[in-house]
């Protein structure tokens, strides 16, 4: 079971809202990238830097953030980090979202 609570709140930071868009568009403009499984597309953080204006120990905080609530899975390579959703997580969140206020 996901806890609710906790990705709401990740989700509740409009710079994190924006960066779990950029991840299910695959909105990449320089540097589009496959998880090593090759099933996934992602971006790496100096997309999210690029794109959001933000800098390194900004993208760090929130990525962490959505990381720790399950939302997007991170794979370390080099000296970049890669990030990709979680489409399970996000799955079961919107399906309990959904039992839990769809039933009146």
């Amino acid at each position: 079971m996901v806890d609710n609570v906790r990705i709401a709140k990740a989700l509740s930071d409009p710079i994190r809202y924006q960066i779990m868009m950029m991840l299910v568009h695959g909105e990449a403009k320089c540097c589009k990238v496959t998880s090593e499984d090759g099933e996934r597309v992602g971006l790496c953080n100096c997309e999210i830097m690029t794109e959001l204006g933000l800098i390194q120990s900004r993208v760090s905080y929130h990525m962490k953030e959505l990381v720790d609530a399950g939302l997007v899975i991170e794979e370390p390579r080099g000296k970049w980090k890669h990030y990709f959703i979680n489409t399970e997580t996000v799955r079961a969140f919107m399906e309990q979202l959904n039992q839990d206020l769809g039933e009146s």
